[in-house]
């Protein structure tokens, strides 16, 4: 790897480039594994006659097991280091899915899902991978999350059609014994040698890049009104993002749709998604990165309305849909953690990352459940949509607050 030396991270040739590469490369393989679960979540249902909340449950426990992890795999990025948690997290991963061919009952739903392979997944997933990129960008760390989140969203879009298939073809059990080869074949060897540590943040700045103008601590973080206002922004968001992610795929099939169809929609809204997160970050370094994160959250609400009122005769609406919410949601995810990244700069960025997620993460397991409950008692989706509208609203004006002091060294703002 001799190609990548250059010091400053504006080359081509910065080895900080390569590790977003290779975590765009994980996140598509391994973590796009969380977008898949609406696939078989309508499979589970036609299977198993669970009720959709019972069904969705799952969904919610694995929101848990991130929101309890999430702290703790921050620390352990922090202190050990990519080569270390990053293999350790596939390989837990890849049990776990698994394990999820031998699916019998709720219980092993929720054990094998919702702790395994959620267990996996936050080990691969978005606390390590921002925590990495940010420790080896500043002046373009927006660009950069940009394109390593947008491997989620990339992978998706292969992912879950494929997973559609997989299903028609051989059956769920046999496709997710498929799915787990392929992640630890693939993303083992690649995590185990090509990570390496990020420089020193004095290099950074010897280099050319914007200096940070303090380091922060999670003790010092936690004393902080910032902290717990993007703590609470993250819960609103983490409620309605859950609720449209698992139910999308049923509400569709439920007012006309097939099942392919809104496949291929998820399948599309996530190269949305990834469009907009690249677009997103690329946009907040020249302009503003709370600018973005203001508009996006908008463009994703609009979204949520048009999911709203699809119908069978409205299946243009399913379009407007994914074209809104992928490139809306996309670019705030981006914006989002970089603006974490530009108030709480320093060493201990994984821990306070990890940490100010807990939230998130529980909202993100009561939603599903929610409004699966929500459409067992009242036969419908909407009072369901109208919460995740309330709860992005509250989601933009938190988070508004909480990021006016950030400015990232340069022009965001």
């Amino acid at each position: 790897m001799r190609f990548f030396d250059a010091a400053q991270e504006s080359s081509p040739r910065y080895y900080g480039w390569l590790v977003v590469a290779l975590t765009f490369t994980t996140m598509a393989i391994g973590g796009s594994i969380v977008s898949t679960f609406p696939i078989f979540y309508v499979t589970f249902l036609d299977e198993f006659g669970w009720s959709r909340a019972d069904t969705a449950l799952a969904f919610s426990t694995s929101m848990v097991t991130f929101a309890i992890a999430a702290g703790p795999i921050g620390a352990l990025i922090d202190r050990f280091g990519p080569r270390v948690v990053i293999p350790s997290g596939v390989v837990v991963l890849g049990l776990g899915l698994t394990l999820m061919s031998m699916v019998s009952s709720r219980f092993s739903l929720y054990l094998y899902y919702g702790v395994f392979v959620a267990l996996g997944v936050t080990l691969i997933g978005m606390i390590p991978t921002s925590t990495i990129v940010s420790h080896w960008f500043v002046r373009m760390r927006s660009t950069a999350l940009g394109i390593a989140h947008s491997g989620r969203s990339a992978g998706s879009m292969v992912l879950v059609p494929l997973c559609a298939f997989l299903i028609a073809w051989v059956g769920w059990r046999s496709a997710y014994l498929f799915l787990a080869a392929g992640i630890v074949s693939i993303l083992l060897p690649l995590n185990l040698f090509l990570h390496r540590n990020p420089p020193q943040r004095e290099e950074i700045e010897r280099s050319g890049d914007s200096p940070s103008p303090q380091s922060w601590t999670l003790a010092r973080a936690l004393r902080d009104r910032a902290f717990w206002l993007l703590f609470f922004s993250g819960i609103f968001q983490g409620i309605s993002f859950s609720v449209v992610g698992v139910h999308m795929v049923a509400h569709m099939v439920d007012v006309g749709l097939t099942t392919i169809m809104a496949a291929w929609l998820l399948g599309f809204m996530a190269i949305l998604r990834a469009v907009g997160g690249i677009g997103g970050g690329w946009v907040g370094d020249l302009v503003g990165r709370r600018s973005v994160f203001v508009v996006s959250s908008l463009i994703s609400v609009l979204g949520v309305v048009c999911l709203m009122f699809i119908t069978s005769d409205r299946w243009a609406l399913g379009y407007l849909f994914v074209f809104l919410y992928g490139i809306g949601a996309g670019a705030r995810g981006t914006s989002f953690v970089s603006l974490k990244a530009d108030i709480f700069p320093g060493k201990s960025f994984g821990r306070i990352l990890g940490f100010s997620q807990m939230g998130a993460g529980l909202a993100s397991g009561f939603g599903p459940w929610l409004a699966g409950y929500i459409f067992d008692v009242m036969g419908s989706y909407r009072w369901a949509f109208f919460l995740v509208l309330a709860m992005n609203l509250m989601s933009i004006v938190t988070g508004m607050i909480a990021t006016r002091r950030a400015a990232h060294p340069g022009r965001a703002k």
